[in-house]
């Protein structure tokens, strides 16, 4: 699937049909039965289309969360809510070595269609 090049448009210029999006996320914690803790961005209709957020681990280069791909495959599905995992792609620099950076988000994206009156 291709995705949008997002810079300088609002969400009502790449969907118009858009009212509001709301993006739940939450981080990877070191306790794995720790319950996550969402972070809520909501867009409005004029708000910049910036779907991308950077990786909040120290060291991570060329990493961060792309979710353009999964809110356009959202939107064209026509359903209201999706959710799943994104994993960051970004590089750690450790000593002398290079890992992958893989911290892994969860995210639920909610999207308002405008409506019809």
């Amino acid at each position: 699937m291709s995705t949008i090049d997002t810079n300088d448009q609002k969400l009502n210029e790449l969907y118009p049909d858009i009212e509001r999006l709301t993006l739940y996320v939450a981080f990877e914690k070191a306790d794995a039965e720790a319950e996550p803790n969402y972070q809520q961005i909501i867009f409005s209709s004029d708000s910049a289309a910036e779907f991308h957020l950077e990786c909040s681990r120290e060291g991570c280069a060329q990493g961060g969360f792309d979710f353009a791909s999964n809110i356009q495959a959202l939107i064209r599905s026509g359903e209201l809510r999706a959710q799943g995992k994104i994993v960051c792609p970004g590089m750690l620099r450790r000593d002398e070595k290079q890992t992958c950076c893989s911290l892994q988000s969860e995210y639920l994206i909610v999207i308002q269609r405008m409506s019809l009156s």
